[in-house]
């Protein structure tokens, strides 16, 4: 009887273990998926492709820009449309994941044109994405100015 709880209580933790590592591997695609559908939305702006951004917006986003102007969807999509970024880069992103909400924190350094004068900024954001209907959509995105 004896043997049998220790066999049952090694096998119990042989399972444990495999799921937490089934876990974490889902986890990292999880992270995986979220960082590439941010370089989406980058490459969005730069190609002035406001469908392949519609495809992970949500229909209720809203974005907090790094001036305070309150933008949805629609106005995001056409803000993409009149673009002038020229370049846009993103880096040390960091998604956090919360069951089917995922937060993800990074930052980009862009550079455009804006009325006809080049300029570069950078600029913090933290995008909440939620996974709904098998798929990840982002919900919000808040912008800040960096000090540099």
């Amino acid at each position: 009887m004896r043997m049998r709880r220790l066999m049952l209580v090694a096998l119990l933790a042989c399972v444990a273990t495999l799921a937490a590592h089934a876990q974490a591997n889902s986890d990292a695609d999880t992270e995986s998926k979220i960082i590439a559908m941010e370089h989406v939305w980058a490459e969005a702006f730069r190609t002035k492709d406001p469908s392949a951004l519609a495809r992970i917006l949500d229909d209720g986003f809203v974005c907090v820009s790094s001036d305070g102007r309150l933008f949805t969807k629609a106005e995001i999509l056409e803000d993409v449309k009149a673009s002038d970024s020229l370049q846009l880069f993103m880096d040390s992103m960091v998604v956090r994941l919360h069951g089917d909400t995922a937060i993800i924190t990074g930052i980009f350094r862009t550079t455009a044109l804006e009325h006809g004068k080049p300029f570069a900024r950078r600029e913090r954001f933290v995008d909440t994405w939620l996974y709904r209907n098998e798929q990840w959509v982002s919900i919000s995105s808040l912008v800040t100015r960096t000090g540099d």
